[in-house]
């Protein structure tokens, strides 16, 4: 952790030398190193990570409140994408970002306070709109953050019941698995996770959805014995080569190394 702070406190820009050092001085299980070294060359390639002025707006408020997220509903337009055309599309860095800090605030419960964010979540989703954020990725996402009790039965049925299910099977699948605790394992974590990695780049265009590499960054956070948690994860999404960092740099140094109240992280060995 001394390493990956000194390195962060004297760079201001994300680049493929710092991110390969943050990945090998960190002490991983065999599979999830497997598991980040297929990721980290997306991580390279991707023109679309970095922070946004809704970002940097989020993390100046979660500054000033000390951490607790008191009004959702003042947040609710930072996760939104598309000032000018309300396109539906959901920040999922910022999602991970606001999650996460939940997560570390012991005054309320992850799962509650996300599972109520939810559904305003999915009411801006619109999935007649192809730059609308896939519902069953948004729950996926929610539900590996805020663990048991965030995502119900009721929230699914209507997929279950959908005609037009071939592209979303296999997350449905991923997702149920995680309700009915199927990632709490290392090797259900390792087997769910494997399964979404061809997904990545399964477009017809072969570009990459950032939105499912957040989501698997964040799995890999909450991933059971993970050597690799959210504030590690964070500077690595947020990082902006055309900025100073700055307001990222001041949170991390606020907030890095606090633990998280829940869900309680599962530990091996």
């Amino acid at each position: 952790m001394k390493i990956f702070s000194l390195f962060f406190t004297f760079s201001f820009a994300m680049d493929e030398l710092l991110m390969m050092m943050m990945f090998q001085n960190q002490n991983l299980g065999s599979s999830q190193d497997q598991q980040l070294s297929q990721l980290l060359p997306l991580l390279m390639l991707s023109d679309d990570l970095g922070s946004s002025e809704n970002s940097d707006l989020l993390m100046m408020m979660l500054m000033q409140e000390n951490g607790h997220v008191n009004d959702f509903n003042a947040i609710l337009p930072m996760l939104l994408l598309g000032d000018d055309d309300f396109s539906g599309d959901i920040d999922f860095k910022n999602l991970f970002l606001l999650s996460t800090m939940t997560q570390k605030d012991c005054s309320v419960s992850t799962a509650g306070q996300l599972h109520n964010l939810l559904p305003l979540l999915m009411m801006s989703s619109d999935s007649r709109n192809d730059n609308s954020t896939d519902p069953l990725m948004l729950m996926m996402m929610m539900q590996t953050m805020g663990g048991q009790g965030t995502v119900d039965m009721n929230m699914i049925l209507p997929f279950l019941l959908s005609d037009d299910m071939e592209a979303d099977n296999l997350m449905l699948m991923v997702l149920m698995s995680s309700m009915s605790g199927g990632l709490d394992s290392q090797q259900g974590f390792d087997n769910n996770f494997n399964l979404m990695l061809p997904l990545l780049l399964a477009d017809d265009d072969s570009d990459l959805d950032t939105d499912l590499l957040v989501l698997m960054m964040a799995m890999q956070s909450q991933a059971p014995g993970t050597g690799m948690n959210a504030d590690m994860i964070l500077p690595m999404l947020l990082m902006d080569d055309d900025s100073d960092n700055q307001n990222l740099l001041f949170f991390m140094m606020m907030f890095n190394g606090q633990q998280r109240c829940e869900p309680t992280p599962t530990i091996f060995g």
